[in-house]
């Protein structure tokens, strides 16, 4: 986009003269409550995908800190091709939160989920995880303009593995350009590293902190060091080199509680008429403790060349590592709930019909797990490029860049429980609930068996070839004012291997006058016995919910190292389980599954070939200009994995559980047009527009060749006992697949329009609103449907598959609003005051065709009806203020969104019990967190300040969904206040 005439250049005042409205700064005042949070920014802004024409020639500003950063910010978004917001380190080597994700946050229009993983809703992530741009997941990553991932099944960069400390900025795209890398249908996060040739000189600065979790109670050392110089020679000739590098630790503690899903039954005879009242009772209540520790470290090489005026020469490697162990030691229900009673000799409470507080019992005991899980993860991400300009002539620039990116995972994850059949459960609901149970029981070791080991194999690696070239011609006057040319090839390869979810039961209630002898109780704990001594401890949940809650405090429960211990301590449990069987189980030895399995290897790859031309234009009196376009892309995806066939005895036809090689290839081309304008009506009043095409690609992991069929008898059919087979009319044929490497992108039409104020330029003054649109189509949803496979027989048999399938539309509309300034009117010392605000609403709805096998029923088998988009908040705000004035940088900011749909039917939430198929909605609750900073400036050179997360000790819950049972909070979870003492020294 052509700059407009007379546009100011940062950090200088305009020649024009100034339009300045009355009592400006008070209506800007006004706007608080209503208007966004600052957008921060690096002196240049690297352009997303490699726009050009984003990079704006910004002069030297020599204002620093908070307030030199909003007013580079608003340089940025006022000079965009495209609709930007931006965040920027304050000093070197220190965004203003300590990680990537949290920082995103502070972006209007970008929200993220304060949980370890997308759709889990019972593992809380202190530092947050799933990053969505208005309400949606489909968000493209990038490092200086190109791409970048993790090979952990998704297209994006996982956020949280990056080291802050490397970053000098990050902008989010929420249009686009023809000149952008395609596949940002939510929007594109740009992550900025700095050039030599961004410091005048040599240039070094560290950084030192000392992180505490007050949960955890654990201190952890975070450091930061780089060097920049830059070199003359010959005749004009330039050399720079940086080196950055960068380690931080964390340790953070989180505690939760959770009642279980409502059951309605008959089992309770609460009035003593001897006939059994219709009740909705809670399946139970558990709790647990998490423990998470990390290793984040990267380090950053850029070399820059500029031979003469005409020619620039960047290469830059990158890599990130990211060590992650959490673990957790719970309690939980493993009972059957259609069960479970209420004991009518203890008090109770009820409403309606529906469970509030009692004791809640079954015959026999209430079957409970104490486990340990442990998940351990090792990722890296490596990034090479080189890239060159070369100015053909005064109007002519000609661009072209070569990337390599390689990314690896490796995971364990690891469950190893005991099992308990405590005597009763009470629940007393209302706020945190209060639980109790028998301690007397639960600390006698002979009351506990050993229940069950999982584990989780994952080693996943990809890499990516890309290439592009673009080429720009200015005109000289006229309407038109340049046009721009270019192409993209990549090719990349993605190797999953997953073992999944492998359950083995050691000792289970149901096992009992079957694999176990008729009669005989589960066999308790020895402690005398080596393998219970050496792998179980009794654990006292000490200060559990920072003393908060009411449970019980003492279980015995398998050590981190038994889970650790894979595969050796599994085989050690089970083997010492093996005399107990009757002689029909036919267990045998634990066998472990093997990533070396070719039944577990998916690999997947995928080319496009992309173009796109774009005019750049302008009417200079009107103090209009913009940019049209369009993007041609091509895909093509080929996955190879496996079938793996039915093992039943009485449908020999089907096959013997072997597994088959498949593969699977797909293409498509995607035609995306975009047009952008911008237009000054006045002075330092901006109206903006845009509108596009975008697409969003499916995850890798939603991609793969995997397909797993199962047959069963149907209801009413009993199976032969001598071995004759069924016909197949008599059998249910299902598939079990989590991916569908047929699927397509997801397709929009996006529309923005807004309105920016730059009430106090000088100052870093604005105000802005922005409205947007997005009409959706190709949406990815699970359904089910009939897929045909060869049987052992040659014959082709139709399997009920339920898969990811492109399907149904969604719309999504909304409003960001928002204001910064420093209020230099007021006297000092108040005039280092500064205070910033956003404010995101967001309206959607779908319409994807109902498939009954997958929609979200309630416990009784009740349809729940429509839901709202997974992932997107109504209402999201910032509110932050500042103080900058001599050597002191105060800053304090509120997050906070409204509820979110987590997921439909998660672990915990699902099941079939009683015969009936069920699936619950669980939310995310309203959530608010209060971070802050202060910093001293002792000289030019050394700084020193504390930084703080969730001062407001701010309290997670999740919320299910029932029917006659109602919306229940389903979990609580508290976890640290986190302060970092932090000194930054600068040469």
């Amino acid at each position: 986009m052509s700059k407009l005439q007379n546009r100011r250049p940062s950090g200088r005042a305009s020649t024009r003269t100034q339009f300045r409205p009355l009592n400006r700064s008070t209506l800007a005042m006004s706007l608080a409550l209503l208007l966004a949070a600052p957008a921060y920014a690096q002196d240049a802004a690297t352009p997303a995908s490699g726009d050009d024409q984003a990079v704006t020639e910004l002069d030297q500003v020599t204002v620093t800190g908070i307030r030199g950063s909003i007013q580079r910010a608003q340089d940025i978004k006022r000079e965009a091709d495209t609709f930007v917001d931006s965040v920027t380190a304050l000093d070197i080597g220190a965004l203003p939160d300590r990680s990537v994700t949290e920082t995103l946050s502070r972006i209007p229009g970008v929200t993220i989920d304060r949980f370890l993983a997308v759709g889990d809703p019972e593992h809380f992530s202190a530092e947050g995880n799933g990053v969505q741009v208005r309400g949606l997941t489909q968000v493209r990553s990038e490092l200086n303009g190109r791409d970048s991932f993790s090979a952990s099944g998704g297209r994006g960069l996982s956020f949280q593995d990056v080291p802050s400390e490397l970053m000098g900025g990050v902008d989010v795209y929420k249009n686009q350009t023809a000149a952008m890398i395609e596949g940002g249908l939510g929007g594109t996060v740009n992550l900025r590293t700095r050039l030599p040739f961004d410091f005048e000189d040599q240039k070094l600065a560290a950084s030192f902190s000392i992180n505490r979790g007050d949960f955890a109670d654990k201190v952890d050392p975070s450091a930061s060091v780089l060097y920049s110089n830059r070199w003359t020679y010959g005749d004009g000739g330039e050399f720079g080199l940086l080196v950055d590098v960068a380690r931080s630790d964390l340790s953070t503690r989180t505690d939760g509680l959770f009642v279980r899903p409502f059951f309605k039954n008959s089992n309770s005879d609460l009035n003593g008429d001897g006939t059994g009242d219709e009740l909705w009772i809670p399946r139970g209540a558990d709790w647990r403790t998490l423990q998470y520790e990390r290793e984040r470290s990267g380090a950053y090489v850029a070399a820059q060349w500029r031979p003469n005026d005409d020619i620039e020469v960047v290469a830059t490697a990158f890599q990130s590592k990211y060590n992650e162990l959490w673990f957790e030691d719970a309690i939980f229900v493993s009972n059957d709930p259609t069960q479970v009673m209420v004991d009518a000799s203890q008090p109770y409470e009820f409403e309606g019909n529906v469970f509030r507080s009692g004791r809640i019992t079954q015959n026999g005991g209430v079957p409970m797990g104490t486990d340990i899980r442990a998940s351990d993860r090792k990722s890296k991400t490596a990034d090479y490029s080189i890239g060159v300009k070369w100015q053909f002539s005064d109007n002519t620039e000609f661009s072209t860049d070569l990337q390599y990116v390689k990314a690896d995972t490796q995971k364990l994850d690891s469950t190893v429980s005991l099992g308990v059949n405590v005597p009763y459960i009470d629940v007393a609901l209302g706020g945190v609930p209060s639980i109790g149970i028998n301690e007397d029981f639960t600390t006698n070791p002979a009351n506990y068996y050993w229940g069950f080991t999982m584990e989780n194999l994952v080693d996943n690696e990809a890499d990516q070839v890309a290439w592009r070239a673009d080429i720009r011609h200015r005109l000289d006057g006229g309407l038109f004012k340049g046009i721009r040319g270019g192409v993209r090839l990549t090719d990349r390869d993605a190797t999953s291997r997953d073992t999944s979810y492998n359950w083995q039961p050691v000792f289970q209630t149901w096992m009992q006058w079957w694999a176990l002898p008729g009669g005989v109780p589960l066999p308790g704990l020895d402690l005398n016995d080596t393998v219970n001594s050496s792998l179980v401890n009794l654990n006292n949940f000490n200060n559990f919910y920072r003393g908060g809650a009411n449970t019980p405090g003492k279980f015995y429960a398998p050590i981190l190292a038994t889970a650790l211990g894979f595969p050796d301590s599994y085989k050690a449990i089970h083997d010492a389980a093996a005399p107990f069987y009757s002689c029909c189980y036919g267990l045998g030895p634990f066998e472990p599954r093997s990533l070396d399995e070719p039944a577990y290897t998916n690999i997947q790859s995928e080319t496009t070939r992309a173009a796109y031309a774009m005019v750049d234009f302008g009417l200079d009196e009107l103090l209009l200009d913009g940019n049209f376009g369009v993007r041609v892309v091509r895909t093509e995806n080929s996955a190879n994995g496996y079938l793996i066939f039915p093992n039943v005895a009485y449908a020999p036809f089907l096959g013997a559980g072997e597994s088959e090689p498949i593969e699977a290839k797909n293409s498509y081309t995607d035609v995306l047009p975009s047009g952008n304008v911008r237009w000054e009506p006045v002075d330092d009043v901006i109206v903006r527009f845009a509108a596009s095409q975008a697409i969003a690609r499916p995850d890798f992991g939603d991609m793969q060749a995997y397909q797993v069929l199962n047959a069963s008898a149907r209801d009413g059919v009993t199976p032969p006992t001598d071995g004759s087979p069924l016909p197949v009319t008599d059998l249910n044929l299902t598939g079990d697949s989590y991916d569908n490497p047929y699927l397509e992108p997801m397709k929009a039409n996006q529309y923005d329009l807004s309105t920016e104020w730059y009430f106090d330029p000088d100052h870093g003054g604005m105000a802005w609103v922005n409205l947007f649109h997005k009409d959706i189509k190709d949406y990815f949803r699970r359904q089910s449907e009939l897929v045909a496979f060869p049987g052992a027989d040659g014959n082709m048999y139709d399997y009920l598959v339920t898969r990811p399938v492109n399907i149904g539309s969604a719309r999504i509309t909304g409003a960001e609003l928002g204001w910064n300034q420093f209020f230099t009117f007021l006297p000092a010392p108040f005039d280092g005051l500064g205070m910033s605000a956003n404010f995101t609403y967001i309206d959607s709805s779908t319409s994807i065709p109902n498939d009954p096998t997958v929609i979200p029923t309630d416990t009784d088998g009740t349809p729940l009806g429509d839901l709202p988009a997974d992932g997107l908040s109504e209402r999201a705000y910032n509110i932050a203020a500042f103080y900058e004035k001599g050597p002191w940088q105060v800053r304090f900011a509120y997050n906070w969104r409204s509820e979110f749909l987590l997921s439909v039917g998660p672990n915990g939430y699902n099941g079939g019990d009683g015969g009936i198929a069920w699936k619950l909605p669980v939310y995310s609750d309203d959530y608010g967190q209060l971070d802050g900073s202060i910093f001293y400036r002792f000289s030019d050179n050394v700084q020193l300040g504390l930084e703080m997360n969730n001062l407001n000790n701010a309290e997670q819950r999740t919320i299910m969904q029932q029917a006659d049972a109602g919306r229940h909070v389903t979990s609580w979870y508290v976890n640290d206040r986190r302060y970092a003492a932090t000194l930054r020294i600068t040469f």
